[in-house]
């Protein structure tokens, strides 16, 4: 059984979920929004080198404290490694595209919030020792979940966010590469990392 998934299934999927965003904003009550994020992560990975990315978001507002939406992120991880006077890097990244909710405790000017995000987690990574090229970019696609939580403060039709959230990457396993004419070395691939992200909202929901 194949543990990775179909990519142009998994882009036709984000495409509907997309539509269906955009078709739910045309309510009445509802109201679209756009948030902007950047942050800083740790992966479960032993002295792994600190995560930063960022990423995009589309919110539908179908209440005051209620909204459905899709986001982008992109996330840098690797680790560098330096035994007995070799050097050997590993670089990665990891693209979340995900479906989100997000629920508001208030309506007031500062909003606390609980939320979570899942969809399909893309991998890339690549490894070179003392330069030379060891593994080509090696691709995959597993699900993940991101349960969140923050506050958001109001400012009108722009808001302030802050939040803590912490992703599992399901099934992603290790990578292996050769020195020589051996397949020695494997690369431990992140499974679940936590950070803290800092954004803009562009439209808030009425209160």
């Amino acid at each position: 059984m194949k543990k990775n998934f179909n990519r142009k299934a998994t882009l036709r999927l984000a495409a509907i979920a997309l539509t269906g965003v955009l078709l739910t904003a045309g309510s009445a009550m509802a109201q679209l929004s756009l948030g902007l994020q950047g942050g800083i992560a740790k992966s479960n990975i032993e002295d792994a080198n600190t995560i930063y990315g960022g990423g995009a978001n589309l919110r539908v507002f179908l209440g005051p404290q209620f909204a459905i939406g899709i986001a982008g992120k992109i996330y840098a991880d690797g680790k560098n490694y330096r035994l007995l006077g070799q050097d050997l890097d590993y670089v990665s990244t990891l693209m979340p595209v995900t479906g989100t909710l997000d629920f508001f405790l208030t309506d007031g000017a500062i909003r606390p919030y609980i939320g979570g995000d899942a969809g399909v987690y893309f991998s890339k990574a690549r490894a070179s020792f003392n330069g030379n090229t060891i593994l080509d970019p090696d691709r995959r696609s597993n699900f993940g979940a991101a349960p969140r939580a923050g506050i958001l403060f109001d400012l009108g039709q722009v808001g302030i966010q802050v939040e803590g959230i912490y992703h599992f990457v399901f099934a992603n396993e290790n990578r292996r590469a050769n020195v020589g004419t051996a397949d020695n070395i494997d690369f431990e691939s992140t499974s679940r990392f936590g950070g803290i992200n800092v954004g803009l909202v562009f439209g808030i929901g009425k209160r």
